[in-house]
């Protein structure tokens, strides 16, 4: 049994195929149990245990006995892992500092937009009051024919205020449309 063992080793060195098999089968599981203690994700483990056997492969001429190949086994895992970690960690941050660095940057287009529409609504006040109300019940998603049921006035009523309110705002406005428009908001 001995002698089978060293021979089995002796041709693992040499690249015999079958060898590699026999230690690929004898380990890998173990490998992968130890990895999922430190890596959680089952899949990564996986592949992290290939490339330590792939790894293995090309170091088999330095391998002096099992008890030395399972100390590289077990060595490169962990390191592996380790490196694996780290590198999850800083995806992790970047990931993070990229959310917060939107969020920032969609929190000043949100102030932006609240201005803008601070504006709006300061020169929508300064409109004629049935200029106004047709205006609010349009901004309020009513149609025409339900802003004259709810006014008591004809639509062509409600169409003449709508234009002229329109247009008051378009004037009183134009500048701050222009901004937006060049700014990209």
């Amino acid at each position: 049994m001995v002698r089978c063992i060293k021979d089995r080793l002796v041709a693992f060195k040499e690249g015999d195929e079958d060898a590699f098999r026999f230690y690929y089968e004898m380990y890998y599981h173990a490998l992968c149990l130890f990895g999922i203690r430190m890596v959680k994700e089952e899949d990564d483990v996986l592949d992290i245990a290939q490339d330590v056997f792939v790894n293995l492969w090309k170091a088999r001429e330095t391998i002096e006995s099992l008890v030395h190949m399972r100390m590289y086994l077990y060595q490169s895992m962990r390191h592996r892992c380790l490196n694996y970690m780290r590198v999850k960690k800083l995806e992790e941050m970047y990931c993070h500092e990229y959310a917060l660095f939107e969020s920032e940057e969609g929190f000043g287009d949100a102030v932006v937009e609240e201005e803008v529409h601070r504006m709006v609504m300061e020169e929508i006040e300064q409109l004629p009051l049935e200029q106004r109300r047709v205006i609010m019940l349009h901004l309020e998603g009513k149609n025409n024919i339900e802003i004259a049921e709810i006014l008591k006035v004809s639509v062509n009523t409600v169409k003449t205020h709508k234009a002229r309110a329109r247009q008051q705002l378009k004037t009183k406005l134009k500048d701050l449309f222009v901004m937006t428009f060049v700014l990209g908001l």
